[in-house]
This record gives C-alpha cells, structure tokens and sequence, in this order.
C-alpha cells in the first residue's frame, strides 16, 4: 500500500511504452489551441484593421460625378414680344441637360474621425476580452473532464494495486490454511466473493475512466490516442493569493468605458462641418448664364459649412439611452461579484472540510489497519468467523479509497477555487 501512495503522490511521472504523459497545463493549452475560438483573434484583428482604413478614407477628399437631363414647363423667356422677335433675348430651350464633376475636402468635423476611431477600437477590445471569457470557459470545461478521468485513473490503480492485490494475497494464505484444515471452505468462498466483487468495481471504473478520456480526447483532437493517455496529477496550488483576474471583469469595464465613448461621439455628431469644394462641368444650356443656349462649360469653388442645430432632441435621446445601458451593464457588473464572491466563499468552505476529513481519513485508516491486523490473527487460530474478518478487510480498503478520493477532490477544488478567481 506504500508504493501505491507513493505512485499516486507523484501522479504516475513515469510513462510507460505506448503510452502519452497529459499534464494538465497541456490539456489546457491543447484544448484552446485547437479549437475554432482561437481563431477568431486573428479574425477580429483583421476586421478591426479594415475599419479603421475605411474611417481613415474618409479625411480624403470625396469625388463625384454627376449628369441630368430634363424638362422644364417654363423657362425665363421677356414678356415683350418683340424683344424676343429682334433677337435681344435668346430663346432658352425647354429641354436641358448637365453633367458635372465634383471634389469635397473637409477641413473641420470636431474630431469625430478620432471618435470614431477611438469607438472603433473600443469595439474591437471587447470583441478580444469576449473571446477571452470564451475561452475561459472552455478551460473549466477542461479542467472538469480531466480531473474526472484523473479520479477515474487513480482509483483504477488504487483498486488494481492495492485491495485486488491485498485480497489475492490473503486467498493464497486462506487457501493453505484452509488445506491444512484450519479453517473452512467457506471462508475461502466468502474471500472469492470479495475478490470478483472488487473486479466488478475495477470494471466499472474502468469504463467511466475510458469515457472521461474519449471526452479528453476529443477535446485534444486527439480521438484516436485516448486509450494511452496516463494524466499526471497536479501540483498543490498556493491559496493564499486573494487576488481575483476573471475575464468578465475586464469584459463589464471595457463594455462600461464603450458607452462612455459612444455619448462622446454622439455629443461630436452635433458639431458643424466646414470643408472646401469645388465643382465643375459641361451644361445645354449653362445653368450659370441661361444666355449660353448652346452648351457651355462652367464651375465653382469655395467653403462649405454644414450645422444641424436643431434635431428634435433626437440626440440627446440616443445620449440617454446609451447612459442607461452604461447603467444596465454596471448593474450586471456588481451581479458578478455578488454571484463571484459567494461561489469562492463556497468553494473555501469546502476545502476547509476536505481538510478536515483527510485528518479523519488518516486516523480512521491507522485504526482499521490495527483491527484487520488482529482479525487476520485471530481468523489463523480460529478466534473469530470469516465474515468477521472480511467485514474488517472491507472496512480498511473503504478507507483508503475514501482518502484517496478526498485527497484528489481536494486537489481538484483548489484548482476550481484558483480557476474561479481567474488565476489559471
């Protein structure tokens, strides 16, 4: 029984041929590697980057061409005939027609192409920490099914080694007492009993333990290797740290700051624009000099100012609703540490517990040790029954099972305690 603690103090470093060591670092990193949400980083990024170049284009000046025709019911004509039969007024046609290039350059916007950036960039920030938080739940995940077939693969062992093992030996020893007639065939029987039921366990274990790594496998992309993982136990974590790094954190401040910068942009959208112009083009008949009845060219240039001052409070309606949801999510902010606070409460409050019951655990085993000692004593000279003794052998390897659980569930809550405050 030494060497089987031993071997599950150290987390079964060695590896054995044909068989893949799976820390649990590496599951994590294998796990977020692999999967499709890694990608979408890079995928964001390039997003991000094609946003800011069209923002950017925007500062440049803005060409367009243009062209019309129509028909006009009424055109400037002199309301004395006879100006117009002496030739004095042209006759301007009814059907007219222009096409024209134009360029705009703007020179003032209150910063809003900054704003804009800056949201932009907000944006693109919260789309990183909502992948983080993605993320981080696939390392529970993780981190639930790998501590699963760990527990799995350590009772295997424990089973394997410890009590299959433990009962063969006292049927080697039964079965020659039971020749030299010492004791009876049903003692020996009711030891078999004990042996295939403990076979029925090291079974059942074994079929939940391949279960938890086809599950770890498929995590890992690794589907056809599961069945020679050997997972290595984890080093105790220091719990002293009460420092707490979750995503979520991260993610309510970016989203809180984003309405912030959403309200400032808006504020900017009220400001007036000035920008030069120019224009230019080809028009039957000119519309700058309607005497030009034969087509002309003409253009102009200057400064533009353009001012909405007044919108209807449209505005400062949307200001409002983006202060509300700033509110909405401060409001979901403090639910999270409310709800953060009271799972690591829990959580302390178990592993308190566990540390105790492995206390228990110790002592409980030293003193069944010493009561199968003296059964196995007094079953050779005929002092106390079989079932006696087998009740006695039972209750030992019961246990140690029991501490072997407590002791990896303990591990496995640090660990949940570490991953719930971010730490991992």
């Amino acid at each position: 029984m030494k060497r089987i603690l031993i071997l599950l103090l150290f987390g079964f470093s060695y590896q054995l041929l044909g068989q893949t060591t799976i820390t649990f670092k590496q599951a994590e990193q294998e796990a977020l590697e692999k999967h499709p949400i890694s990608q979408q980083r890079e995928m964001f990024e390039r997003i991000h980057a094609n946003e800011v170049e069209s923002i950017q284009k925007n500062k440049l000046p803005q060409f367009n061409l243009q062209g019309q025709v129509g028909y006009f019911s009424d055109v400037v004509a002199p309301t004395d005939p006879e100006v117009a039969q002496i030739g004095l007024f042209p006759e301007i046609p009814k059907t007219q027609w222009q096409t024209y290039a134009s360029v705009d350059y703007l020179l003032y916007d209150g910063a809003i192409k900054k704003k804009r950036l800056a949201d932009k960039d907000a944006d693109f920030n919260i789309k990183l920490q909502e992948n983080e938080v993605s993320q981080f739940k696939i390392k529970e995940s993780v981190s639930q099914i790998y501590f699963a077939a760990l527990s799995y693969q350590e009772q295997e062992l424990l089973i394997k080694e410890g009590v299959i093992k433990e009962i063969e030996n006292q049927l080697k020893e039964i079965e020659t007492l039971e020749k030299g007639g010492v004791v009876l065939p049903n003692t020996t029987d009711a030891l078999r009993v004990e042996y295939h039921k403990a076979k029925q366990k090291l079974l059942s274990i074994q079929a939940q333990k391949k279960g938890a790594l086809r599950v770890l496998g498929i995590w890992l992309e690794r589907e056809n290797e599961w069945n020679e993982f050997v997972l290595v136990r984890p080093t105790i974590l220091n719990q002293n740290s009460t420092a707490i790094n979750r995503p979520e954190l991260k993610m309510y401040q970016l989203q809180s700051s984003k309405m912030d910068r959403s309200k400032d942009l808006l504020q900017t959208e009220r400001m007036p624009k000035i920008s030069l112009y120019a224009l230019g083009g080809y028009g039957n008949p000119n519309p700058y000099n309607f005497f030009e009845i034969n087509g002309d060219t003409f253009y102009q240039f200057g400064v533009r100012v353009k001012w909405s001052p007044f919108d209807y409070g449209k505005n400062k309606k949307e200001r409002q609703i983006t202060q509300i949801q700033k509110e909405v999510i401060d409001s979901e902010l403090e639910t999270f540490n409310k709800s953060l606070n009271i799972q690591i409460s829990q959580i302390q409050s178990r592993i308190d517990q566990l540390n105790s019951l492995i206390l228990e655990d110790h002592e409980i085993i030293k003193i069944h040790e010493r009561k199968t000692k003296r059964s196995k004593g007094a079953l050779d000279n005929g002092a106390v029954t079989s079932s006696e003794y087998i009740s006695s052998l039972n209750a030992m390897v019961d246990a140690k099972l029991n501490l072997s659980n407590h002791e990896l569930e303990l591990l496995q809550t640090q660990y949940h305690l570490a991953m719930t405050k971010g730490l991992l």
